[in-house]
C-alpha cells in the first residue's frame, strides 16, 4: 500500500532530527524523498543536507527490482515513483548521479560529485 505524505511525515522528521544530530560527524541516509517537499522537510531540521539523487532509466530500475528478493516494494509501484519524482532543483545542495554499473562504482561517482559541491555540503 502506497503511504500518503500525511504517513511519510513522522518518518521524514525522525531522518532529519537523526541528520541534525550527526551535524559535523558525517553520515548517509538512503530514503525516497522524490518530492521537493519532503526535501524542504528534511532540510528544515537539518540544513546542511545535501542529497545525492540516483538516476536511472526505468528498464535498468525495474530490472533492478525484479531481481530482489524479500523486498517490500514490488516493482507495479515503479510507474508511480517516477511519476511522483521531483528531481532536485538548482537551489536545492545535491547531485545526480547515475545509477549505471555497480554499487562500488555509484559510491565513488556519488562521493567524487559532492566533493565538488561548494560550502559546508562538500564537507558531508
Amino acid at each position: 500500500t502506497p503511504l500518503t505524505d500525511e504517513d511519510r511525515l513522522p518518518w521524514l522528521d525522525a531522518i532529519g532530527g537523526w541528520a541534525d544530530g550527526r551535524a559535523g560527524l558525517g553520515g548517509v541516509v538512503s530514503c525516497s524523498a522524490l518530492k521537493r517537499s519532503y526535501r524542504d522537510r528534511l532540510r528544515a531540521a537539518a540544513p546542511g543536507l545535501a542529497f545525492v539523487h540516483l538516476t536511472g532509466d526505468r528498464a535498468l530500475i525495474e530490472d533492478r527490482m525484479s531481481h530482489r528478493q524479500g523486498h517490500f516494494m514490488p516493482t507495479a509501484l515503479l510507474d508511480s515513483q517516477f511519476a511522483t519524482l521531483e528531481p532536485l532543483q538548482a537551489d536545492e545542495a545535491g547531485v545526480s548521479v547515475d545509477v549505471s554499473g555497480g554499487p562500488e562504482d555509484i559510491a565513488r561517482r556519488a562521493a567524487e560529485a559532492l566533493e565538488q559541491l561548494p560550502g559546508p555540503a562538500a564537507a558531508r
